[in-house]
């Protein structure tokens, strides 16, 4: 389908070598494409994909506890979370699952409470669900930070705490977690800072959040992003089209991979974009063996 992928940074491309599916024979993707050399995979639903969510997780919690006897896992609210729901109790071992937030709304603290429904049916213990606790955001924002940087279910071997997994959802304007297009969050990727306070309309007041460096320190990465409304969003993201700091969801770049799950609406103006690519390519080249 595609000859054009695009690098990690925005605004920049390269042509990939020829794309080959691999889709385990139970996954529901009709198609599947990298981007880049930075490991980032695209897959493709023709509906909806939340069973595929949490067999991504699943596999990814089976190898962690079978590594390392822990799997941490970093999640927003909303939509996501309520998909791990699909995941039998039996699936791998909860009692050995960590849950992180991305993201919270202070006072209103919907993302815990939303995860508590799905992870009590699951079996995870309530005290291995943090939520960020109580307090003014700035507080909140250091003592997140303090436990992220501590926790041993985390790999803090690094600069910045490393969870093994974080999915991610975003929003037709590109934000994902409560990392909003040119706020001040997003214009502190690389200062190292953890978990940052905010106040936005869009996140409805005050807010904490973890920041993109967070985010790209994480091992994997999962990026929902379904339906027509995004369709301009996913193109621009994973073209690398965008601004500096005008679409958050296309600056995440896991160390190991980050998984974008679309649908067919959603990424159709990139299939437009990429094809158009490939036939100024093509006359390009037509012109230089001439």
């Amino acid at each position: 389908m595609l000859g054009l992928l695009a690098a990690a940074a925005a605004g920049s491309l390269l042509r990939a070598p020829s794309v080959t599916p691999r889709c385990s024979p139970k996954m529901g993707a009709v198609e599947e494409f990298a981007i880049s050399k930075e490991v980032k995979a695209v897959r493709v639903f023709d509906g909806a994909y939340d069973e595929d969510i949490c067999d991504e997780v699943v596999v990814q919690a089976r190898a962690c506890i079978n590594e390392k006897g822990s799997f941490s896992l970093c999640i927003p609210g909303g939509s996501v979370v309520k998909a791990l729901g699909c995941m039998p109790s039996d699936a791998f071992d909860f009692s050995k699952l960590h849950v992180f937030f991305a993201n919270e709304k202070i006072p209103s603290y919907p993302c815990i409470s939303g995860a508590l429904e799905v992870t009590q049916k699951l079996g995870v213990p309530d005290e291995q669900v943090y939520g960020v606790g109580e307090g003014s955001p700035s507080e909140v924002a250091s003592a997140y930070s303090s436990l992220l940087k501590s926790h041993p279910s985390i790999d803090n071997s690094g600069a910045l705490p490393s969870v093994d997994m974080m999915l991610l959802g975003t929003g037709p304007d590109g934000h994902c977690g409560c990392l909003f297009p040119d706020s001040p969050e997003i214009k502190a990727t690389k200062s190292g800072a953890i978990v940052l306070a905010g106040n936005d309309e869009r996140a409805d007041g005050d807010f904490i959040a973890i920041s993109m460096d967070v985010m790209c320190a994480a091992k994997v990465v999962v990026v929902s992003a379904a339906g027509s409304g995004r369709a301009p969003m996913v193109s621009s993201a994973l073209a690398g089209t965008f601004g500096a700091y005008d679409c958050p969801a296309g600056m995440v770049c896991a160390q190991e991979e980050t998984l974008w799950f679309t649908d067919k609406e959603s990424i159709a103006e990139f299939d437009q974009y990429a094809e158009a690519f490939d036939e100024e390519e093509d006359m390009a080249d037509g012109e230089e063996e001439a």
